[in-house]
């Protein structure tokens, strides 16, 4: 990444470990959710570019930085999806998001998008912090740290099914969630998201 002479030194060498530590993650998730390697290995640069724009205003600390990226990392996966078409369900809640906010809303900027997309990570992680221990965990193997079912199943000794049945229960406690939170596109988005591709 190229450096700004409107960050801090200070910022510079947070966001570069945070690059080092987390782009092999985001490109392995991308990958996954696209297929393609060129596809996946451009929308994880362009997501660590928007973070670094983004970086004086961010809170990030390298231990914490991994929700934040992956929320964002699926926000561009999203709209990589949408230009290569994606179910009536998914466009309807993306066109959503993008005519109430970015095209209709002329004070909407790149700030205020940094800011719902932080705020909507902190929601998803307070719903899953509300979880059973064992839940939250098989959760977040599975949709941040890209476990196939069958591994979570072999790392705590369970069957495939039952780890399908707490996914599946994990996505109706954030949906549930999400039916509570302040009118957005986004969370919905970032929750169809999460929930796509079960039982791979």
């Amino acid at each position: 990444m190229e450096a700004s002479t409107t960050h801090h030194p200070d910022q510079e060498h947070l966001f570069r470990e945070i690059y080092l530590a987390y782009w092999d993650t985001l490109y392995r998730i991308a990958n996954r959710k696209i297929g393609y390697a060129q596809d996946a290995m451009d929308i994880v640069q362009d997501t660590f570019t928007y973070v670094w724009q983004q970086f004086p205003m961010l809170q990030l600390e390298t231990a914490g930085a991994k929700p934040f990226l992956i929320t964002c990392l699926y926000y561009r996966i999203f709209g990589f999806l949408r230009a290569r078409g994606l179910n009536e369900k998914h466009l309807q809640h993306f066109q959503t998001y993008l005519e109430n906010e970015l095209h209709t809303d002329p004070v909407y900027s790149a700030q205020d998008a940094a800011a719902e997309l932080e705020a909507v990570n902190i929601a998803i992680m307070g719903a899953l912090d509300r979880m059973p221990e064992r839940m939250k965990q098989i959760f977040v193997l599975s949709r941040y740290e890209n476990k196939s079912i069958e591994e979570i199943a072999h790392i705590y000794a369970i069957a495939p099914k039952t780890v399908k049945n707490q996914l599946s229960e994990a996505m109706r406690r954030l949906k549930d969630m999400a039916g509570s939170y302040p009118a957005t596109a986004l969370l919905p988005v970032i929750l169809l998201l999460l929930e796509d591709g079960w039982g791979r």
